[in-house]
């Protein structure tokens, strides 16, 4: 699904068959479950890794509309760019930046990126960190004619709590809670979850026990 979603789009037909083909590969596993008599007494998590936006040549904020790219070293683009100065200070960069940002761009020192995206506290993120609105992209300039034909329609990589970006889980077997809609959780509390199920300790991690609270049965 996710090399249909990048080409083609979430909405697109070839999307939908996609899909289809995942939930088939879910019923022969539950049928297999079923021959071995085991159906009732396996757990079974179901996650995806996250969403999917639609994407456009139509809705691109250009590198070069912002800055002299010759000036900068040019570190990330798509949902979400980088970059770092040659010669001016990250502050003078990111000023110059914001004044010909267009609305659908934040423009932030990596110090100053929200704390809840995780991506301020290591000196290899670059400096000067460009965040696009949902469905926009930050892209180059060079090569674009002939990159337009293939662009892709469909992308990942925005704000994790926009709603387009939401991920899939589905659990059910005898260690969950039946029938329970949890709230929003993030991923990395998974192993949390599945360590506890096979009755393991988990090694240190950046999750919790949130995620095993809500929805482990015990």
């Amino acid at each position: 699904m996710d090399v249909i979603g990048h080409k083609f789009g979430p909405e697109a037909p070839e999307m939908l068959a996609a899909v289809q083909e995942a939930d088939a590969a879910v019923a022969r596993l539950l049928a297999g479950l079923e021959r071995l008599g085991q159906r009732d007494a396996a757990n079974l998590v179901v996650v995806s890794d996250h969403g999917l936006s639609e994407t456009s040549p139509d809705r691109v904020i250009f590198l070069e509309d912002l800055m002299d790219v010759s000036t900068v070293q040019v570190e990330s683009t798509g949902p979400n760019g980088g970059v770092r100065p040659k010669s001016a200070t990250a502050a003078e960069l990111a000023a110059s930046i914001r004044a010909r940002a267009p609305p659908q761009l934040q423009v932030f020192l990596r110090e100053d990126v929200p704390g809840h995206l995780h991506y301020r506290d290591n000196p290899r993120i670059p400096p000067v960190v460009l965040i696009a609105d949902d469905r926009w992209m930050i892209e180059s300039k060079v090569g674009w004619p002939k990159y337009v034909p293939t662009y892709g329609r469909g992308n990942h990589g925005w704000d994790p709590a926009t709603p387009n970006m939401g991920a899939l889980f589905i659990a059910s077997g005898p260690a969950f809670r039946p029938g329970v809609q949890i709230d929003d959780v993030e991923n990395v509390h998974l192993y949390n979850l599945l360590c506890a199920v096979l009755g393991l300790t988990p090694a240190p991690n950046d999750g919790d026990q949130r995620l095993a609270r809500a929805a482990l049965s015990h």
